[in-house]
């Protein structure tokens, strides 16, 4: 197999892909945790982690440290809007969705 030709991007260009690489990696983060919450969410209101864990494929033991980590995770978003009511907001963060930049403009 001849070797792989390496392509130089434009630095434009590069940062452009780099950018769009840290956003999907960030929102499959987000959305790794949003499952994990209503997982957490869903034993909150009386569903059988047997049950939950049946629905998804997975096991009973990862859906019961899934929704530990969920309580964590909740706990985190609730300490951080506190923090930013009290006026101590992560710069740069939107307050509406967590791990995402704020919009410009």
């Amino acid at each position: 197999m001849p070797p792989k030709k390496k392509v130089t991007l434009p630095e434009h260009v590069r940062a452009a892909v780099l950018a769009d690489i840290e956003l999907t990696h960030q929102t499959a983060i987000q959305a790794e945790e949003n499952d994990k919450v209503r997982i957490f969410l869903a034993t909150q209101q009386g569903l059988d982690t047997y049950e939950i864990a049946d629905k998804l494929g997975i096991s009973q033991s990862s859906v019961s440290k899934y929704a530990r980590q969920g309580r964590e995770i909740l706990e985190r978003r609730r300490r951080e809007a506190e923090a930013r009511e009290s006026g101590g907001q992560p710069s740069g963060e939107d307050p509406f969705r967590p791990g995402e930049p704020e919009p410009v403009g």
